[in-house]
């Protein structure tokens, strides 16, 4: 058996002249027996220059952030777990697993298998109390911002402080096939979470156990609170050109959350949902009523946001929860052709089944129409104080706004430096 050091000169020397190879990271000193720190020999398997960073079976106790470069290939047994633990408190730009350069970029990182587990309960792994002290830890699992070819697939995430895998600034990626799980509720726990600067992805085979997630399970939040520890580095802007199919969640708190106020949202499908929600099947509020508000509706007389050219087809959903008063779907942002195909409630599974189905208000010069099995009813919003409600399942809905695009060049051209789209 090599020594550690036999094994880490045999990877750092001749596994960098070899990119085409397998490192594995028991050959970099790896223990995986859940009580050793693997870092470190994890991160020279990321450093190795090796093409593909394989991850057997074990327990790899994780003490330090661990970050991928471009051209890798993250390959773990499905039955490795790797899990977030460490005696020093955690900091701003820790996480489980980041990319290496998400200042200016990196390319083809592809991350498969595993279990992936933020480990809430480990000693310094708890949500500081001050959302909005500079130093803060985010309290995310997994962060890639700034990747041009990004691919998860596989990955069962677990036990998350905040956001399971967070992303901002991406462009041509493709997420499938992720399970997330916990063993109990926590605050803020998104699934997959989209910051600004995001375009042509594939998001398919999303899946969550009973109480997760217990925030949003898919959130596409181009604008965003910067100032709150969840979001520090980054960025607010559009979202474009994005698929989300096969979504499937027994009972998360929101299922998408689709946030715009001075970025848009353009060509956005969502199909294939079966989820039981405690309050939204989708919200869409512009975050109004969130403890940072980015909407004053004195700043937007005529309403805000844009969402333009987004189809919901084929979702079945039911409450699972027997308080709150909003709509399964609430609709406060500027619509531009916005389509809703096959919204099904399910009674049988309903905690609240006389919740409204669709909330739409806070919009100015808006068309609706609206098919049940009963008929089609159109309506015309003109001042913010009008609203459209309807309960029960809807065959179809359809959403036009004749108002002002509210997003603001000024802000797209400044957001536009940190990313550029290829």
């Amino acid at each position: 058996m090599q020594s550690n050091g036999e094994a880490a000169f045999r990877v750092s020397d001749r596994e960098k002249t070899m990119k085409h190879t397998i490192c594995n990271v028991r050959d970099c000193g790896a223990v995986g027996d859940g009580l050793s720190n693997d870092a470190p020999a994890l991160q020279a398997a990321l450093d190795s220059g090796a093409a593909t960073v394989y991850v057997p079976a074990g327990e790899y106790r994780v003490g330090d952030t661990l970050r991928v470069h471009s051209d890798t290939h993250i390959l773990c047994d499905g039955r490795a777990r790797l899990f977030l633990c460490e005696k020093k408190p955690k900091r701003r730009g820790d996480f489980l697993l980041t990319n290496a350069d998400p200042t200016a970029g990196n390319r083809n990182i592809t991350v498969t298998g595993g279990i992936w587990d933020g480990n809430y309960d480990g000693k310094n792994n708890n949500k500081p109390a001050d959302l909005f002290a500079p130093d803060a830890w985010s309290g995310s699992t997994l962060n890639f911002v700034g990747v041009t070819g990004l691919t998860l697939e596989d990955l069962d995430m677990r036990n998350s402080t905040v956001y399971y895998i967070r992303m901002a600034r991406l462009s041509r990626f493709t997420i499938r096939n992720i399970r997330f799980s916990a063993e109990r509720q926590a605050f803020n726990q998104d699934g997959l979470h989209f910051g600004g600067h995001v375009y042509d992805g594939l998001i398919e085979n999303i899946t969550a156990s009973p109480g997760q997630t217990n925030d949003d399970l898919i959130a596409l939040n181009a604008d965003d609170s910067m100032a709150r520890l969840e979001n520090f580095d980054l960025c607010r802007g559009p979202i474009e050109d994005v698929v989300i199919r096969n979504v499937a969640a027994e009972d998360c708190y929101t299922a998408f959350r689709l946030l715009s106020v001075t970025s848009p949202i353009r060509r956005v499908t969502i199909e294939n949902v079966y989820a039981g929600c405690r309050h939204y099947a989708v919200n869409i509020d512009g975050a109004r009523y969130c403890r940072t508000p980015l909407v004053t509706e004195s700043e937007y007389p005529r309403g805000a946001g844009l969402l333009s050219d987004v189809t919901i087809r084929n979702m079945h959903v039911w409450t699972t929860m027997e308080s709150g008063e909003r709509a399964m779907i609430v609709c406060e942002s500027i619509p531009k052709n916005v389509r809703i195909d096959g919204f099904t409630r399910h009674p049988e599974r309903e905690r609240v089944p006389q919740k409204p189905s669709v909330a739409i208000r806070n919009l100015t010069d808006t068309v609706v129409s609206c098919r049940t099995d009963t008929g089609i009813e159109t309506a015309t919003l003109r001042e913010k104080t009008d609203a459209f409600v309807k309960n029960g399942s809807i065959r179809s809905l359809w959403l036009d706004s004749a108002a002002e695009d509210t997003t603001t060049p000024e802000r797209r051209d400044t957001e536009n430096k940190c990313f550029e789209r290829v």
